[in-house]
């Protein structure tokens, strides 16, 4: 799908609303990230929001907004906004529109905007008055997300979820980060050695105690407790072998 948004305010005598956060700080912040999710799931998005300089008047920056979707052409215009009134008195989300295919899709982004921050869903907004919503050619929605004046409405904010919410009302796909999850490596099993005293031509069993002599085929000779615990002599050097049987061993050199 085609698609043209902008960010509102943010030049000239157009200016956004500040409470507890900035308005133009925010739709900049949170509308990055919506754009970003669009384009990956494959739609091709024009970014219509005026530029800073020259500073336009509120006349001016509105009609650059609407011109430029128009000249595109697109099937949908989003533009993005955070909501004020008066420092803590209304609160939530809501979705503004001017058309039926608007209002199809200012519900379905308010309630999931709703859901993913738990703001109180005030729903789609018929209001064909704005001049974005009413000029502009295509099905145009203006996101109110949340109030800037209202902390308990910012300390709701996450600009990852907002965006993630934005797009899933959109296009009914849940485009949120999934955590990296590290596969812990498979839990490594000790060897076990056979504790049980060995017999051959090569062995002598010491008598009445736990433990043997080895004659081994590179000729040394070894003196056993077990398997795992011995002393190696060879010419000119003796190496001593430990191990608990549970993992735990190594060896070293005593002489030579």
């Amino acid at each position: 799908m085609k698609i043209t948004y902008d960010f509102g305010h943010g030049t000239g005598q157009d200016r956004g609303a500040s409470g507890y956060r900035n308005e133009e700080h925010d739709c900049r912040e949170y509308g990055a990230l919506v754009i970003k999710k669009l384009q990956a799931l494959g739609h091709t998005c024009y970014n219509c929001t005026p530029p800073a300089s020259p500073a336009l008047a509120l006349g001016q920056s509105l009609a650059y907004r609407v011109n430029k979707a128009n000249s595109i052409g697109s099937q949908l215009h989003i533009c993005m906004h955070v909501n004020a009134f008066e420092t803590d008195k209304a609160t939530g989300c809501e979705v503004e529109y001017a058309s039926a295919s608007g209002q199809t899709y200012a519900s379905k982004v308010s309630a999931e905007i709703s859901a993913a921050l738990g703001l109180t869903n005030r729903g789609p907004k018929n209001q064909p008055g704005l001049y974005v919503l009413k000029y502009t050619k295509m099905t145009a929605i203006l996101v109110e997300p949340f109030f800037c004046d209202n902390k308990n409405d910012c300390s709701k904010y996450n600009a990852e979820r907002l965006a993630t919410a934005i797009v899933k009302g959109i296009t009914g796909i849940d485009t949120s980060v999934k955590p990296k999850v590290i596969p812990k490596p498979a839990a490594q099993i000790a060897p076990k050695y056979d504790e049980s005293m060995p017999s051959g031509s090569n062995i002598f069993n010491i008598p009445n105690i736990h433990g043997y002599i080895e004659e081994t085929t590179d000729g040394r000779l070894t003196i056993h407790k077990d398997r795992g615990n011995y002393v190696a002599i060879g010419k000119g050097f003796s190496d001593l072998y430990w191990n608990d049987n549970n993992g735990n061993g190594g060896h070293k050199r005593i002489c030579g």
